[in-house]
C-alpha cells in the first residue's frame, strides 16, 4: 500500500505569480530565466512556463519573485529575493527550495 500523507512542512497556495531566476553557466556567463508560479510556500516554489533545459537537481540559483499587492491576504510579502535549491527540472516546470538566506520583504501597512 502506498502512502500518500502530505509530509511538506509548510502549506502551499496555489498563487501565480512573475518569477525570475538567474543561473550561473560553467562558462562564467548568467543565464535569466522567466515564468510563472503555480503554487509557493514559505520554503519554495513550483515554476510553471519556464525553459528547464540546464537545471540540474541540486542547482544553485538566484530567484525574484514580485508578489502582487492583490495577494497580500494570502501571502504576507511583496518579494522574495536570494537563492533556491533545484529540486526537481523538467520541461517547462521547476520545484525550487528557498535556502535560508532568502529574504522576504514585508508589505507595510
Amino acid at each position: 500500500m502506498v502512502d500518500f500523507t502530505e509530509k511538506r512542512k509548510f502549506k502551499r497556495l496555489g498563487l501565480s505569480m512573475p518569477v525570475r531566476l538567474r543561473q550561473a553557466l560553467s562558462d562564467g556567463k548568467e543565464k535569466i530565466n522567466n515564468g510563472i508560479s503555480s503554487n509557493i510556500s514559505y520554503s519554495g516554489v513550483y515554476i510553471k512556463d519556464i525553459n528547464a533545459a540546464g537545471m540540474m537537481q541540486g542547482d544553485s540559483l538566484g530567484i525574484s519573485i514580485l508578489v502582487p499587492r492583490v495577494f497580500a491576504n494570502e501571502f504576507p510579502f511583496s518579494r522574495l529575493i536570494g537563492k533556491a535549491r533545484v529540486v526537481r527540472a523538467e520541461g517547462n516546470s521547476a520545484a525550487l527550495e528557498f535556502n535560508r538566506d532568502i529574504y522576504r520583504l514585508c508589505i507595510a501597512a
